[in-house]
């Protein structure tokens, strides 16, 4: 056999895995050094809106980088645009590269989920301020009847004013524009007054009425001169001294007046004020006059003493 030929043989085979060797340790250098690259940003607290674009990073956190090739990057601060061409993947080092300092009260932003060209870098100046808020508590209105007054007329008798309220509040802002407002604590400076309202009640005012009061000596004596027969004055002066005692005037309850007559049966019959007693006078003769049953009806307990007294007619 030629030893030549079998020395080339032998030489060949150990060649051809020793170079496979070396070519597979050199591509797995070459991609271990390409995966140890990595881009560091920032990421605030806020997270993105569902289906955004924009993300948000925090420092210590690796990604991978999509591009280390020449890129051409905007940033954006302070309402301000500056445009940059670099190779750098790191978001700090690019805006360092800018000359563009953040602290740490700023938010950094990406358009894109790693830097790339035409990612778009955002720096957010956030502040939080505790400011004051000072809120009216309204009055409330209560109404009260007032028999002082004519039916449905109404009258402030108390006039309301608004509390106030004081609000403590922790405002965010972003770039100057308010994003949220979160209520710390809330004190009650001044209660408030509520609103008192008189509604009438009355069919008639007394505005227009000659005030006597309790006055027998006066009314006996309009009896005494009236066309009345002696059984109509004593029955008259009666009932006029044991529903009012006297007093035309009398307001205290349901019933008005000298002879305490209802207010709706009054005004259903007559168009006088149901405080002039000499109205009064003219409307209860006639009552005594349409008879016994009358009489017992409209006044009864009165008329029942006077029955029980001096007996009936």
């Amino acid at each position: 056999m030629n030893t030549d030929i079998y020395d080339k043989k032998n030489k060949k085979a150990f060649l051809i895995p020793l170079i496979s060797l070396l070519l597979f340790g050199f591509l797995f250098s070459f991609l271990l050094s390409i995966s140890n690259r990595y881009v560091y940003a920032q990421q605030d607290k806020y997270l993105p809106q569902e289906n955004s674009n924009e993300f948000y990073f925090f420092p210590n956190q690796k990604l991978p980088k999509i591009s280390h090739g020449l890129k051409l990057i905007t940033i954006e601060k302070d309402h301000n645009t500056y445009t940059l061409l670099t190779k750098s993947p790191d978001v700090f080092q690019i805006l360092r590269e800018a000359n563009i300092s953040i602290d740490k009260k700023d938010v950094v932003t990406l358009s894109t989920q790693y830097v790339q060209d035409g990612t778009i870098i955002s720096v957010i100046r956030t502040d939080k301020i505790v400011v004051l808020k000072f809120v009216d508590i309204p009055y409330k209105t209560e109404t009260v009847e007032n028999n002082l007054y004519i039916k449905g007329e109404k009258h402030i008798k108390q006039k309301g004013t608004n509390g106030v309220m004081k609000q403590r509040l922790m405002n965010t802002y972003e770039n100057g524009y308010l994003i949220s407002s979160v209520l710390i604590s809330e004190t009650i400076d001044r209660e408030p007054v509520n609103e008192i309202v008189e509604l009438g009640t009355s069919d008639y005012l007394l505005q227009d009425i000659e005030k006597r009061g309790y006055n027998c000596p006066f009314w006996y004596s309009v009896v005494d001169s009236g066309p009345y027969s002696d059984e109509e004055k004593r029955w008259l002066k009666f009932i006029m001294y044991c529903e009012s005692g006297c007093n035309a005037e009398s307001d205290k309850g349901t019933y008005k007046g000298l002879f305490q007559w209802s207010p709706y049966w009054w005004k259903k019959q007559f168009p006088e004020n149901i405080f002039d007693g000499y109205a009064q006078l003219k409307h209860t003769i006639e009552k005594y006059r349409a008879g016994e049953k009358t009489r017992a009806s409209q006044w009864p307990a009165c008329h029942a003493r006077y029955v029980s007294q001096y007996g009936s007619n």
